[in-house]
């Protein structure tokens, strides 16, 4: 069964191989082809559209029901996995997630029917006979796995950089600069992800066509609180045309708070899941020390 599980998998992996190998669409007939192609492919690479180079990456793509379909069979929420993919910027799509997952079901699959076999034959299992099935099921819930702690840690990053970046963006305002330069100014020096994903704010103003529209569907994008509370802020006071500085003051003033507040409940909780190793390592040692000579004196009356 697993041989015939590889040669299957061999024989998609032969249908699924880049277009590049293919001899037809390698030569180039004119100089000019030639341009067109290296312009065109530029431009898909500055508006990052990659160009896929599987075939059945392309069919699947070209094909949206079926890729729903393969969606709903391995598990995964297609439009979650798309705006993880879209806020990280990671050079991945969704069908190719969607195709390692199904790959590692088949491994699953197999295993367990490798298992089933075993026990119908009569012979004992084991631990090392259930390692195939261990593993296969690791790898069928690493894609999705890996993509949400990724996602977890970028929000994490960006909830902590808030304070700081807009602490910088205040200072700037109340020396006089304009909001929208300050805080361009800052995403340009400030080389964490908060200031690169809003010095990408420029190429966004030219699409929502206003700036304030790109840094609200920034905040949406990444589904911060802070950061979601701060530009809604800030749009609203540039709207009304009031002063920013001290809004912007109370705002960072109460994230450092909360932030304080987070620090010191995770301390706590740490705290507690360190009192057993605490009771081990120094309550024994301790009640040995105490203990031992009136042990010893017993010992030594009897």
């Amino acid at each position: 069964m697993l041989v015939i599980c590889a040669l299957i998998g061999f024989a998609i992996f032969l249908y699924g191989l880049p277009a590049c190998l293919g001899k037809g669409a390698s030569f180039f007939s004119s100089l000019f082809s030639r341009i067109e192609i290296e312009q065109q492919a530029e431009l898909d690479q500055a508006f990052e559209r990659r160009q896929a180079r599987w075939t059945l990456v392309r069919l699947l793509e070209r094909h949206p029901p079926l890729l729903q379909r393969l969606c709903r069979w391995t598990g995964i929420h297609a439009s979650k996995t798309e705006e993880i993919i879209s806020r990280l910027h990671l050079p991945i799509r969704l069908v190719e997630v969607v195709l390692a997952r199904l790959i590692c079901m088949c491994l699953v699959a197999s295993s367990l029917l490798a298992l089933l076999l075993k026990l119908a034959q009569g012979e004992m299992l084991g631990i090392k006979t259930g390692y195939p099935l261990m593993l296969s099921l690791g790898l069928y819930l690493l894609p999705t796995f890996y993509l949400d702690w990724m996602d977890k840690r970028a929000k994490a990053e960006i909830r902590e950089q808030v304070p700081v970046f807009f602490g910088i963006v205040q200072s700037l305002v109340e020396a006089g600069m304009p909001l929208q330069g300050a805080v361009k100014q800052t995403a340009r020096r400030f080389n964490a992800r908060l200031g690169q994903e809003l010095a990408k704010l420029e190429v966004a103003e030219k699409r929502h066509g206003s700036w304030r529209k790109a840094l609200e569907e920034l905040a949406f994008r990444w589904e911060v609180d802070t950061l979601t509370t701060i530009a809604l802020e800030m749009n609203e006071a540039v709207t009304k045309g009031v002063s920013i500085s001290q809004m912007l003051s109370v705002q960072i003033e109460e994230q450092v708070r909360q932030q304080e507040d987070e620090a010191a409940a995770h301390m706590n909780r740490l705290n507690i899941r360190l009192l057993p190793f605490v009771i081990l390592f120094m309550g024994v040692p301790l009640l040995f020390l105490v203990m031992g000579p009136a042990l010893m004196g017993i010992g030594e009356r009897l």
